[in-house]
This record gives structure tokens, C-alpha cells and sequence, in this order.
């Protein structure tokens, strides 16, 4: 019987997906599991899709995506992120900001090298890592001290072996927004071993109670260490259009372009054209959601205070929230399968994020407002009747 690769075999399945999965076939579930936008894409953006697939644009487009994308996003990365990228030779579109996080992965992990990951992490980190037959080394954040980042933390982790740190910046799952003194903790230290950072950024715009969004690239030192990884899925409700990019100074991009060549030839051409609309068209379309998010954030707070004992962090970006739920059930797995079997709400277990999350569910805000309010409800009646 034929078999898989043995790097194949190291990987897991997403526990996102394996929730969803268990749910396909259960009437009357609230989904709280996934991280996509409710909301159609704009209709601007819409109609410049059209608008370009009328016109013929439907072939090839340049390997790296087309020049006038590149040079707006190189435009938007100078104006908003203090990041100066060369749109000829320092941005590569890729096919959604996960296909950057694989070439990452190939194209500077050698087997055994060690690639440290800020726990809880968005599961594509880790399992990358491992697909790179690589060694993922988790520098576990803490609740109690608000997933801040500490120098000798880091620093303990650090071996002759390690090559990249990887960051979610807001994070996921915890929805965290990292302070610029949590960055230049990261920076210090790759300045000083010489790692690559790996930084995504896809909830950058997504910022709630005055958080600003900072990019580690901006920071003095960093224009040659960091893989800064945008798209457009989650502020401009594009997820289906599997749209995104990179930007590396020149030689860490001639890295990722060899790779991302042999890996998706070129980006989807009808998606380059609405990306570009995106960037370069009205922008009050990104604030009416990021208001919608935020009113559904509130409610979900609301709803956690209601319960005790219960802990967490507010999420101040991305729209997700990570309570600690041990106090009910040390399992989050068990915990995870009671809500989905007995209030029909579907959410992911913390330990799916790693080990620090366990105990903890993530809860996702990105649904309707009154399928947030209905699964929240149905969560506290739940656990108010297991007490």
C-alpha cells in the first residue's frame, strides 16, 4: 500500500477544521469556530473584478504579481507601515498570506534548524515548521502577564540551531496587539543572533479601544531580518479571492520567489485587479466593518463577565477572543465537544494553538452580530448548567 512522505506524517490535522468537520452533518449550530468575514466583498472591488474579467484579463499575469499591484502595495506599506519595499525586486503577491508562510518555511528552514514560535500560534507556524523538517521551539506567553514578550524568555530559547522567529501581529487567536516594547524585544534579539522574523499582519487593520498596530519591519535594524506577510482576506472581506504578499529586502525575496514560482506560478490574475481596487479605492468600507467587529467584541465581553469563574484577556485586534474555561473543564477538547453536542456552538479547542492554550476556547466574532449573540448565550446557559 502506498503511503505519504514521511514529513507528511509529522503534520495534524487543524482542530478548526476537525470542529467544523464534526459539525457538517448537526442542525441548528452557531459557528464561532472560523476566522472569516460575514460581510460580502465591496461591492467596488466586486465590480472591478468584473470589470477586468470583461476586458480579458484572464491569463498569466507576471510571476510575482502584476507591477502596478506591487507598487501599491509598496505605496501602502511606505504611508502606513513605515516599511520602504522596492515594488521590482521586495514584493512577491502571493496566493493568500498562507502560501507565504509555506516558502517561508522551504526557503529558510534547513532540516534542523530551529524556528522559535510564539505560543498560543496560529497553526500554520508550527506545522510549516515541520513540513520544513525543521524543529518548532515554543516561547509560551502568559495570560496573567497579557502575552507580553520578555527578553530572557527569548533568549533562554535561543541555540546555535535557531534561524527564524514567527509572530501573528494582532494575534491569532488571542487577538493581542503587541507594543512597540514587545517588538523591539523581538528585534533585539534577532539582531543579535541574526534570525529572520517571520511577521503576519493580515489583522493589522482590524484594531479596536485605541490600539495601534505597529511593524516590527519599520523598526531601525530590521529592513533586512523580516518577512513582513499582508492580504487582503480579513479587512476587506476577501477570503475566497486568496490574495496576499510579502515583503523582504532583496535577497530574502529572491528566496521566496524561487519557491513561490514552483508553487502557484503566478497569482490569480482577477484577484490581482481587485486587490488593487482594495488598496487604491474608498477605504471607509474597511471602518464600517472594523465598527461592526468591535460592536460585536463588546457584546462577547458582556456576555464573559456573566460567567464565572472564568478568565481572559480583552482582545484589543483581529476578532477573536481566548477565554480560559479550566475552571469548568481542564479538557478544552472536552469542554469544546460538550458546547458543540449539547448548546449546538461550535468553537476550537486552545490546545489546537499549543500547549499554553490549553483549557482555553477560542471564540470567533466574525459571524453576524445575532449569531454572536445567540452562541453566546447558549455557551452561558451551558456552562451555568454544569455548576
Amino acid at each position: 500500500m502506498l503511503e505519504g512522505s514521511n514529513r507528511v506524517s509529522l503534520i495534524k490535522p487543524s482542530a478548526i477544521r476537525r470542529m467544523l468537520e464534526l459539525s457538517a452533518k448537526m442542525e441548528n449550530v452557531v459557528h464561532l469556530e472560523q476566522g472569516e468575514p460575514d460581510f460580502t466583498t465591496p461591492k467596488h472591488i466586486l465590480e472591478a473584478a468584473v470589470n477586468a474579467m470583461e476586458k480579458g484579463f484572464t491569463h498569466y499575469t507576471e510571476i510575482n504579481g502584476t507591477l502596478e499591484l506591487r507598487q501599491a502595495i509598496a505605496e501602502k506599506l511606505e504611508k502606513e507601515n513605515g516599511i520602504d519595499a522596492d515594488p521590482q525586486t521586495e514584493v512577491t503577491v502571493t496566493s493568500g498570506s498562507q502560501e507565504a508562510m509555506f516558502i517561508a518555511a522551504l526557503g529558510f528552514l534547513n532540516p534542523g534548524d530551529e524556528a522559535l514560535i510564539l505560543e498560543p500560534y496560529y497553526p500554520a507556524y508550527f506545522e510549516d515548521t515541520l513540513l520544513a523538517e525543521a524543529v518548532p521551539i515554543m516561547v509560551s506567553l502568559s495570560e496573567e502577564k497579557d502575552y507580553g514578550i520578555e527578553l530572557e524568555a527569548l533568549e533562554r530559547k535561543i541555540t546555535s540551531k535557531t534561524k527564524m522567529v514567527w509572530i501573528c501581529n494582532p494575534s491569532n487567536p488571542t487577538g493581542h496587539v503587541f507594543s512597540k516594547e514587545d517588538l523591539k524585544v523581538i528585534a533585539e534579539v534577532a539582531k543579535k543572533h541574526n534570525l529572520i522574523v517571520f511577521v503576519d499582519e493580515i489583522y493589522e487593520k482590524l484594531v479596536y479601544d485605541g490600539a495601534r498596530h505597529i511593524s516590527l519591519g519599520s523598526l531601525p535594524g530590521m529592513e533586512d531580518k523580516t518577512i513582513t506577510v499582508n492580504g487582503f482576506s480579513k479587512a476587506y472581506a476577501m477570503t475566497g479571492w486568496r490574495i496576499g504578499y510579502a515583503a523582504a529586502e532583496k535577497k530574502l525575496s529572491a528566496t521566496l520567489r524561487k519557491i513561490h514560482y514552483y508553487t502557484t506560478l503566478c497569482p490569480n490574475a482577477i484577484s490581482q485587479k481587485a486587490a488593487l481596487t482594495a488598496l487604491t479605492g474608498p477605504q471607509d468600507c474597511v471602518q464600517e466593518m472594523v465598527t461592526e467587529y468591535n460592536r460585536r467584541r463588546e457584546l462577547v465581553i458582556n456576555e464573559l463577565n456573566k460567567i464565572e469563574p472564568l478568565s481572559y484577556t480583552a482582545p484589543k485586534g483581529a476578532f477573536y477572543v481566548f477565554p480560559n474555561f479550566s475552571s469548568f473543564e481542564k479538557s478544552d477538547e472536552a469542554l469544546a465537544l460538550h458546547l458543540l453536542e449539547k448548546a449546538r456552538v461550535v468553537t476550537v479547542p486552545g490546545s489546537g494553538f499549543g500547549k499554553t492554550g490549553e483549557g482555553h476556547l477560542r471564540i470567533s466574532y466574525s459571524s453576524d452580530y445575532k449569531q454572536v449573540e445567540e452562541g453566546m448565550k447558549r455557551i452561558r446557559m451551558c456552562l451555568e448548567s454544569r455548576t
